[in-house]
């Protein structure tokens, strides 16, 4: 579940193409999502989303994408307060950020299909992840979506290993993976 982070950003990730002028473009984020599954038990998958609360792509290149870990929804109202308190501990890490940035001169027209680098902070620790894109712009929106999903480990943001028991302990220790596939959409407007 972390990886709601996962950020995912999650992520995170997004940017552009030459139809880009000179100003910038914020997320829109009532068009754009991060989605994860944790995977329980070796077989049950538990589908979640998390809400993303701003972003923003420069003249430069420059982007960065903000998620409210509070917001990760499971569907299950209890499972989300346990995912919030016990394993992400939004009290006191309530935000994922996915920062980088993007070679405009390397893009053009048309929809492009690209690996995006970028730094994901969450849990206090900041972790390089590439997001594996396609990035389709038009004269006043682009619109960054993953065609791979990526696998986030909560290990690698030092999400102790406690907290997954503690998570783990509410259902009966039933093993939870510290791995999860994330995938984003994400739409930015001029």
């Amino acid at each position: 579940m972390r990886n709601t982070s996962l950020t995912v950003s999650l992520a995170m990730t997004l940017f552009s193409s030459s139809a880009l002028s000179a100003t910038d473009y914020q997320l829109a984020t009532d068009l754009s999502s991060v989605s994860f599954a944790t995977i329980k038990k070796q077989f049950v998958v538990e589908p979640a989303t998390m809400s993303l609360s701003s972003g923003s792509l420069n003249e430069n290149g420059q982007f960065q994408v903000v998620g409210d870990v509070k917001s990760v929804s499971t569907g299950v109202p209890i499972r989300d307060t346990r995912l919030s308190e016990l394993f992400f501990n939004v009290a006191a890490y309530p935000q994922v950020t996915v920062s980088g940035s993007v070679d405009w001169k390397a893009m053009s027209s048309g929809p492009q299909k690209m690996t995006i680098p970028a730094e994901v902070t969450m849990y206090g620790t900041t972790h390089m992840m590439e997001f594996p894109v396609i990035v389709i712009s038009a004269e006043s929106a682009i619109t960054v979506s993953s065609y791979s999903p990526v696998i986030v480990n909560a290990e690698d943001f030092g999400i102790p290993a406690e907290s997954l028991t503690k998570l783990s302990a509410t259902v009966g220790d039933i093993p939870i993976s510290t791995q999860v596939p994330l995938s984003v959409t994400l739409t930015f407007m001029k």
